[in-house]
């Protein structure tokens, strides 16, 4: 298995979505397919039953999300033609959470959002089955036509898991478990067009409605206010809200919070680590204040392997390793990210950047 050791990938001022597709899949053709690959073998190890219809499900998520953003499926058919490899393989690999939940479960991920009067922090950790470790990166992506500049944490042939736009606006992503998981958007295109809005409020109003295919809590945040939003098929709802004048400390793990989304949670499918992870963020958050404290906590190993940065493979119905993360300040703009486990892993990388 290759060990890409993180590497920061920079698109092009000026090129098209198509030609920056192009790039990344030429620069990592090998790591591509092999990472496209390991999905695909997960998700039919799990789901023999998929196979059939691999090819049928992977269009319609790509032809929805064709009509939710066409550059953004124009630079996943640059990365498929890049790499030399099938779409298809390009769709599993970005979306294998919601293509999996369509009849599968997926673990992993907090998010937290710390607002007080003198600091504005977001972050999250990864937790991801750990062959994706290997293929984790960063994207700079410059202003476009579409929108602002941007820095996200992905893994080598996706789009984006995760980021912060030059006008402040972060997006961190984290499963849940739901019902009625249907064939839509591919879910790393959603976390793009959110950071492309120029304002809050259009990046809140893109989310919302969007055509999604599985559940997921997403963190919006930016200077002055952030909201957790637990959105399903077939639900949605708010679960955590801070601004300037309901100051306070928010986080979720995999779990349900809103009442509506109790309703068609996958009890049976819930992360093995996510209330042990709640519990000890409930307990630890209170001490939690800054930048670095957040970096601190997002790593914190207390009850390992059910820790917040999680190790629990052994036993668990679809083992998940915390496998990178992100932190960033919306006072200073300093952006943190961070790939493997500075305590466990021999390969661990961190990057610090600002906008």
């Amino acid at each position: 298995m290759t060990d890409l050791n993180f590497p920061h990938i920079i698109y092009k001022d000026g090129a098209s979505f198509k030609e920056w597709g192009l790039h990344h899949g030429k620069s990592f053709k090998g790591a591509i397919a092999e990472l496209a690959a390991i999905r695909k073998d997960l998700m039919l190890k799990k789901n023999p039953s998929l196979k059939s219809k691999l090819s049928e499900l992977a269009m319609e998520q790509f032809n929805c999300t064709k009509l939710f953003a066409p550059h953004l499926a124009q630079e996943l058919e640059g990365i498929a033609q890049g790499a030399e490899v099938d779409l298809v393989d390009i769709v599993i690999l970005n979306n294998y959470t919601d293509f999996r939940d369509i009849e599968l479960p997926e673990e992993g991920c907090s998010t937290i959002h710390l607002h007080s009067q003198n600091q504005q922090v977001s972050g999250q950790t990864w937790d991801m089955h750990q062959s994706a470790k290997n293929y984790l990166c960063t994207i700079e992506i410059p202003a476009s036509k579409e929108g602002p500049k941007m820095h996200v944490l992905s893994l080598v042939g996706c789009l984006g898991l995760m980021g912060v736009s030059d006008t402040g606006l972060f997006i961190g992503v984290n499963n849940i478990n739901t019902e009625n998981a249907r064939a839509g958007l591919i879910w790393p295109a959603l976390v793009r067009r959110t950071l492309e809005h120029p304002c809050f409020n259009s990046m809140r109003e893109t989310l919302v409605n969007a055509p999604v295919t599985s559940g997921h809590n997403y963190l919006i945040s930016s200077v002055g206010q952030s909201e957790h939003w637990e959105i399903a098929p077939s639900a949605k709802a708010m679960v955590g809200k801070t601004n300037d004048s309901s100051l306070g400390k928010t986080f979720h793990t995999n779990h349900c919070l809103g009442d509506e989304l109790k309703l068609i949670e996958q009890k049976t499918a819930q992360s093995s680590t996510t209330f042990n992870r709640y519990s000890l963020l409930e307990k630890k958050i209170g001490q939690c204040e800054t930048y670095e404290d957040l970096i601190n906590l997002l790593g914190d190993h207390d009850g390992h392997p059910k820790s917040i940065c999680s190790h629990f493979a052994s036993g668990a119905q679809d083992p998940s390793m915390t496998c990178g993360g992100g932190v960033y300040d919306h006072l200073t703009k300093r952006l943190f990210f961070w790939r493997g486990c500075k305590v466990y892993d021999d390969n661990y990388e961190e990057r610090e950047l600002t906008f």
